[in-house]
């Protein structure tokens, strides 16, 4: 077993130590702390990890990650990681990133901008090599002063006006046609969209001006019963359910929600104010958690492609790390997918009179 160096107690090991204590060169423990394993024995692997467990090694990624001149860290700031649809895009941007012998550093902003202006600067102190913004919406002339940085920058789920950085999200027309087509066709007349505040966020703001051009479309009078709701705010969505099922008495009366987080809490209104999913009101949810098959008969949802969201913002920020200045700002917009279950089947449980 291996020595700590004499003299040495205060300094760190270096790989030069570990060299020694494995009997081999510097060159050849780089390859192995690289992961260049094909180039090694096996013997000679494991000379090298014995010298490392023995001696206590630990490597210097930021040291080694700048002499090549990349930190080998993506980071990663999102708005809130307690949606279901912000973890399912980390798993793929951190999938990718393994791909790519890259680590995410993931900050959660709260929907706080001062939060995220702050982990921004601090993800740039620690020389990141790309970095992946699911923004908060406030700021936009703050994300505009990043373009003059030359880290890749791309900008996920939420589009910011006139900025040069790629941006992937889903395709956020078609997937509310989908959903409230699909409520059109099973005879429903009435729709309600339940939605967060809106406040500069483009994805629920695209969402609910699909909706109402639908509503104009397909409707008599283009009803128009937009809810912005806090679900935070105990008591809000439960008022808002009841203002719009009175005035829907009779209309086929039905419910959209533009996110999980909304939908959630409409479901749990529904059930405080006694009204049955899809007896008395239909349901259809943005988002396809692992509790929507379980409640209302199975949630109606419209199925966002949200780990591949993930993979193809990591690809764009590798890509721009290959070839910086060779490409021009992008657009990457994905399809949903309608997932029909219980929470929408009207016409077999209240079929039209006459």
């Amino acid at each position: 077993m291996a020595d700590r160096p004499r003299g040495d107690s205060n300094k760190p090991i270096t790989i030069l130590h570990v060299a020694r204590a494995a009997g081999v060169s510097k060159t050849t423990v780089s390859r192995y702390l690289s992961g260049q394993y094909h180039l090694l024995s096996e013997e000679t692997r494991q000379k090298i990890e014995s010298a490392i467990a023995a001696l206590d090694y630990r490597p210097n990624q930021m040291a080694r990650g700048l002499k090549r001149g990349r930190s080998g860290l993506v980071g990663m700031v999102v708005a809130d990681i307690a949606n279901p649809f912000t973890v399912d895009v980390l798993r793929g941007v951190e999938d990718e990133c393994k791909r790519c012998s890259m680590n995410v550093l993931l900050c959660n902003t709260g929907n706080d901008p001062e939060q995220e202006r702050e982990y921004i600067f601090m993800l740039q102190a620690h020389r990141i090599d790309g970095l992946i913004i699911n923004t908060t919406g406030q700021n936009n002339a703050f994300l505009k002063a990043l373009a003059h940085d030359r880290t890749p920058i791309v900008l996920m789920d939420r589009k910011v006006p006139a900025l040069p950085f790629d941006t992937v999200c889903v395709d956020n027309r078609q997937a509310t046609r989908a959903g409230l087509m699909h409520l059109l066709e099973q005879g429903y007349r009435r729709i309600a969209w339940f939605t967060e505040p809106v406040d500069g966020i483009s994805s629920r703001a695209e969402r609910v001006g699909t909706y109402r051009r639908v509503m104009e479309q397909h409707t008599k009078g283009g009803t128009d019963d937009v809810f912005v709701v806090n679900v935070r705010v105990p008591g809000e969505v439960e008022t808002a359910l009841a203002t719009f099922l009175s005035k829907a008495a009779g209309e086929a009366p039905a419910v959209c929600c533009a996110n999980a987080v909304v939908a959630l809490r409409v479901v749990e209104g529904l059930n405080t104010l006694g009204v049955r999913v899809p007896e008395d009101v239909g349901l259809v949810s943005f988002d396809n958690p692992d509790w929507a098959g379980l409640v209302c008969g199975g949630i109606t949802a419209i199925e966002q492609p949200t780990y591949a969201l993930g993979v193809t913002a990591m690809r764009r920020v590798w890509a721009r790390m290959q070839a910086p200045q060779e490409m021009p700002p992008e657009l990457i917009e994905l399809p949903a997918r309608l997932v029909a279950r219980g929470s929408t089947v009207r016409a077999a449980i209240r079929p039209e009179s006459g």
